[in-house]
């Protein structure tokens, strides 16, 4: 019996959100696919990874396969309002750079045509799938890529996230001077870099492989222009998590390697600090300060 490997991405159902454990997927957005992929709908699932959004396999009745996702989950979108035209924007303009992404099928980044008020994005489906410790070189590459395009006619910009929340530690460390040390040289010190395009969310679970080869980059709802530090170093956060330190080490030394760029230790800070009050559990306090002491160490 071949064993399927857990998605990077998965996490338990009782730990989503309520609107992303449902499966359905309701008539009148059925419709709408039908109507702008030109054959009925025969069949959805429900993919594994996604937690933020609802995405789902799409099989027509012609047997194209194509993917759908929708913002069904408020929180996303109260923090990330623009997040769905965004998408659209970064794939078509990571598909006319040459970048293995989905092609847009069809669009409704307000819900309105079909009439929920759930943005939806249609696309085409990739073949592969993710792998939680793949080969670290070329997903250095992969990234290194997506990095090489100018950005310049992107439209959106890099910002850092909960900056105006994170300024001091947070209420459960025991080490307030660490957090202290952080924050501020988080808020006062970033570096001078070079704006680039950059997903935002570059890490194993949005990356996808077939017969040790990449074969399509997805999730581009927070893709800008701006620093690729800031993809590397949340690529090494979830590689840390992944495969340990050693993993995170490797893969930082491939892109450097492939690329000839410096990184900052700045972008572990930024990385590590940009979440709300509401993640810093036990748990990701005590993964996280060893994380940004090394980082301070390194600056």
């Amino acid at each position: 019996m071949t064993r399927v490997e857990r998605h990077p991405n998965q996490r338990e159902i009782s730990s989503l959100p309520v609107e992303l454990r449902r499966t359905s997927v309701p008539p009148g957005v059925r419709a709408w696919i039908a109507e702008n992929a030109g054959a009925a709908v025969a069949s959805v699932r429900r993919l594994p990874g996604a937690s933020s959004t609802a995405v789902h396999g799409v099989w027509l009745a012609d047997g194209t396969r194509l993917v759908l996702r929708r913002y069904v989950w408020p929180g996303f979108l109260e923090n990330e309002p623009d997040a769905p035209a965004r998408e659209v924007d970064a794939l078509q303009f990571a598909r006319a750079a040459g970048l293995p992404v989905p092609e847009v099928v069809a669009a409704d980044v307000t819900g309105a045509a079909i009439g929920d008020g759930i943005p939806a994005l249609l696309m085409t489906f990739l073949r592969g799938r993710a792998v939680a410790m793949p080969d670290l070189r070329r997903l250095a590459e992969a990234a290194a890529a997506i990095h090489a395009v100018p950005a310049d006619g992107l439209g959106h910009e890099y910002f850092p996230w909960y900056a105006d929340t994170t300024v001091g530690p947070p209420a459960a460390s025991n080490r307030p001077a660490l957090w202290e040390r952080a924050v501020d040289v988080w808020h006062n010190a970033m570096p001078a870099y070079e704006p680039s395009f950059i997903h935002r969310d570059f890490h194993p679970g949005n990356v996808l492989w077939s017969r040790g080869s990449v074969t399509g980059v997805v999730d581009w709802a927070n893709s800008c222009r701006g620093p690729w530090g800031c993809d590397v170093a949340h690529c090494r956060g979830n590689l840390v998590d992944l495969g340990g330190q050693e993993a995170a080490d490797t893969f930082l030394a491939a892109y450097e390697a492939v690329t000839g760029n410096s990184y900052d230790p700045f972008w572990e800070i930024a990385s590590v600090l940009e979440h709300g009050p509401s993640w810093w559990t036990d748990e990701e306090l005590a993964a996280s300060e060893p994380r940004l002491e090394r980082a301070l160490a390194s600056l």
